[in-house]
């Protein structure tokens, strides 16, 4: 199975863990686990591919702890939680696995939906599907179903997110939202150039470093016009051009009363031109 749901599991029973990983697969699910709070958030913080969360009801806060699993370890994972998703714009399905369920469903009714670690784990993996399924990038997905079929074994699991951001972002009025799409959109058309470089011109993308210029740049001017349309060629171009001049956070007005900067449509133009150069070259 492609692209499975990478699931976080923090849970301290090493041999539950193992099983639930078992389990996992034939849900769809890759279960990844850690044994401590500190270490499951550090990995969940650090990358998007985790689609959801399960948590212990008891565990321990931090790797190399005497003492026993804490009590309020859930209410330190959902204080940890709601940061990381303000933090990063970002929802995180969860659920709290117990084997002490009646424990924890009176206080947390209406704020996680808990499980029987015992008896439960199908109900519990049919939760988090329908969870993930209902997430704003799981929507984008099954928008561009076409695109991602394209991406799939070309761009790894990370690339992929950068450009769901990417397609997220594209309605944003934002300044600073703006140029942050610039920058991340600058960044996956050097990935898509040194992609075309090897399928298109059979030469690795390091051929590129040694000349003057920038080895993007360099490649779009090598895929033209053998490879790449006029059309397409002026549309790379431009696409270049934006969003290395306004990729960063740098003011890059002139003081002009007639000086430009992507708005909210210009964005969307870019990220289309995006978009159909990928369409175009990844088959």
């Amino acid at each position: 199975m492609r692209n499975p749901n990478h699931l976080l599991l923090i849970d301290d029973n090493p041999t539950y863990c193992q099983l639930l990983a078992l389990e996992g697969r034939q849900y769809g699910f890759e279960v990844i686990y850690f044994h401590n709070l500190e270490d499951g958030f550090d990995a969940l913080t650090s990358s998007r591919r985790y689609k959801a969360l399960v948590l212990d009801g008891h565990c321990m806060l931090e790797p190399g702890m005497d003492e026993t699993a804490k009590p309020n370890f859930v209410y330190h994972a959902l204080h940890r939680l709601n940061e990381l998703e303000h933090g990063q714009n970002r929802s995180v399905p969860f659920c709290i696995n117990s084997e002490t369920p009646a424990e924890f469903v009176p206080e947390l009714e209406g704020i996680a939906q808990v499980f029987n670690k015992i008896v439960q784990h199908q109900q519990m993996f049919e939760y988090l599907k329908k969870a993930i399924a209902e997430l704003p990038e799981m929507a984008i997905r099954n928008r561009y179903a076409d695109i991602f079929e394209k991406t799939a074994g070309v761009f790894s699991p990370e690339d992929e997110d950068l450009l769901i951001d990417i397609l997220q972002a594209a309605g944003t009025s934002s300044k600073a939202d703006i140029v942050t799409t610039l920058a991340l959109l600058r960044r996956m058309l050097e990935l898509l150039m040194d992609i075309s470089c090897i399928k298109h011109l059979q030469k690795s993308p390091d051929e590129f470093t040694r000349g003057p210029g920038s080895r993007t740049r360099l490649i779009i001017e090598s895929l033209n016009p053998r490879v790449l349309p006029p059309e397409l060629f002026v549309s790379a171009n431009n696409l270049y051009k934006i969003c290395s001049k306004f990729g960063s956070h740098h003011d890059r007005s002139t003081g002009k009363e007639n000086s430009y900067h992507p708005r909210k449509y210009g964005l969307q133009r870019l990220v289309y031109s995006y978009i159909e150069l990928l369409d175009f070259l990844i088959d």
